[in-house]
């Protein structure tokens, strides 16, 4: 947590600056059906990573999982799209069409995920949940974003724990029916340790005068550099408009 508000720090940015940003230019890529402007997405998304310092190698794995998803949609995609063959599998034609239409769609996300990963991830939970709340996003939501991003990780560290002393006692990972039956137990141990930490949380909450609302002990202040930075954005979404168009 220390790590990300070092980074957050570091361009002095609003988060609200930062939201903003990351939905129009993920909305322009999304919509945008050319190679130009889902070329142009990749670059803001490259830009978009100067705002992020650190965490390369974080970056480099998720991109890699994403990839593997796409991947996937590379192999079948030219499948089902009708075109030009460019090889057959019995019936069964892997189309240049359907090749080009799978690209674009990796393109168009690994630039979505960038600008995200740029502008969005350097946010830490309350940060995140402040900037929603006074964008006008209800605080009941804006609460259970931020507990959830926060709480996951705790959860996942209990789900270590909880393997770790199966494994103790003699637990062998595996795909038999005792292992998938240890698994359910487990499962159901870490469901009702997170119903006891929910009650608990909510307990601790309450003594602390929650009343609902979400509220952030750090202010947000806009400054020139999120103005420059909204108008970067806006100069970036009319790019991709115009090569948008002229590629129509």
């Amino acid at each position: 947590m220390s790590g990300q508000c070092a980074q957050e720090a570091q361009p002095g940015l609003d988060p609200r600056s930062r939201l903003l940003c990351a939905l129009g230019l993920c909305v322009a890529v999304a919509v945008c059906r050319s190679w130009p402007a889902a070329l142009a997405g990749l670059g803001f998304g490259a830009a978009c990573l100067a705002l992020n310092s650190g965490r390369w190698g974080a970056l480099a794995r998720r991109l890699a999982l994403v990839n593997v998803f796409f991947l996937g949609l590379i192999a079948t995609v030219p499948l089902a799209v009708p075109g030009d063959p460019l090889l057959r599998l019995g019936s069964l034609a892997f189309t240049r069409e359907g090749l080009m239409l799978a690209l674009h769609m990796t393109a168009k996300g690994n630039a979505i995920f960038l600008i995200f990963w740029g502008l969005v991830q350097p946010l830490s939970p309350p940060r995140l949940g402040s900037a929603l709340s006074a964008l006008g996003v209800p605080d009941k939501l804006c609460l259970i974003l931020s507990l959830t991003f926060r709480y996951l990780d705790l959860m996942r560290h209990e789900w270590d724990r909880l393997v770790t002393a199966a494994r103790l006692r003699g637990f062998t990972p595996g795909t038999s029916r005792r292992a998938w039956g240890t698994y359910g137990l487990l499962l159901a141990l870490l469901f009702m340790r997170a119903m006891d930490k929910s009650a608990a949380i909510h307990q601790a909450m309450i003594c602390r005068g929650f009343d609902g609302r979400f509220r952030s002990l750090g202010g947000l202040r806009w400054r020139a550099v999120d103005t420059a930075l909204g108008v970067a954005a806006c100069a970036g979404i009319v790019l991709v408009a115009v090569l948008e168009r002229g590629s129509a």
